[in-house]
């Protein structure tokens, strides 16, 4: 059974995978494995609590990562916390389990290395890795390479294993907006990649947020990335230190949003 918390709104993807409204997001008190209560040091005085409404892009800058990728994960629902409740939209994401959580993370998009591409499978039979088994049709087709379009990776061929890391990240984002998600879920790209091709990745996370309108939550290894996002959180020893909005809405951002509008 769902558990329901926080009231919160948002209008379901449309049928045709148009433009969707993002998702709530409520943390209340969220002690997160990795952020020192299950490492044999002292657990944070307080968790994480945090209200995030439909629709922003927030970053999670902590010191250390892991503090910011557990709750990346528990907000996923790949990872429970160790005390504390995470609400999307209404949904007790952390009280979920069997055949629910597994349609819960099918609908939510997911963006990072730790899930890697599919070496056995083609560019676009990646992507449709992502709809549940039996119901690709010539319409998943069509979606999956209009994804594959918008995010640059087309004229990809070849092995998926040798494509350069920069292509695999573009990859990865269409495999992400295959579902229609209302939430997409990304670690920092500059973990991985230089920082031309951060940069790059980072434009396009970016691009494809204000098309959609999904909520996006993303961790941050640096500042550079944080300050892309509309709101900026920093965590040090899994406690919240700092909560701000961050230049997300200066020219910029309205420029890149007019260009692709």
């Amino acid at each position: 059974m769902v558990e329901s918390g926080p009231p919160a709104g948002g209008i379901p993807p449309t049928p045709d995978g148009g433009p969707v409204s993002g998702v709530a997001i409520t943390l209340g008190d969220v002690i997160c494995r990795g952020s020192g209560a299950d490492e044999g040091g002292v657990p944070p005085a307080m968790g994480v609590s945090l209200v995030v409404p439909p629709g922003q892009s927030l970053a999670l800058l902590s010191k250390p990562l892991s503090g910011a990728t557990c709750l990346l994960d528990v907000v996923a629902g790949l990872a429970r916390p160790v005390s504390g409740h995470a609400w999307v939209d209404g949904v007790a994401v952390d009280r979920l389990g069997g055949a629910e959580l597994d349609r819960y993370r099918a609908r939510r998009g997911l963006v990072s290395p730790r899930f890697p591409l599919l070496p056995s499978l083609s560019v676009t039979d990646n992507v449709l890795a992502a709809r549940l088994a039996g119901r690709v049709d010539a319409t998943t087709r069509e979606r999956a390479a209009r994804l594959l379009e918008l995010t640059g990776a087309a004229q990809l061929t070849g092995p998926v294993r040798s494509l350069s890391g920069e292509e695999q990240w573009r990859l990865m984002i269409a495999r992400a907006l295959m579902p229609s998600p209302r939430l997409m879920l990304a670690d920092d790209p500059a973990s991985s990649l230089d920082s031309r091709a951060a940069t790059v990745v980072l434009d396009l996370l970016v691009d494809v947020q204000a098309v959609f309108g999904f909520t996006l939550l993303l961790t941050a290894v640096r500042p550079a990335t944080a300050v892309r996002c509309q709101r900026l959180v920093s965590l040090v020893n899994g406690m919240v230190v700092e909560d701000e909005v961050t230049a997300g809405d200066d020219p910029w951002t309205r420029g890149r949003v007019d260009r692709i509008g």
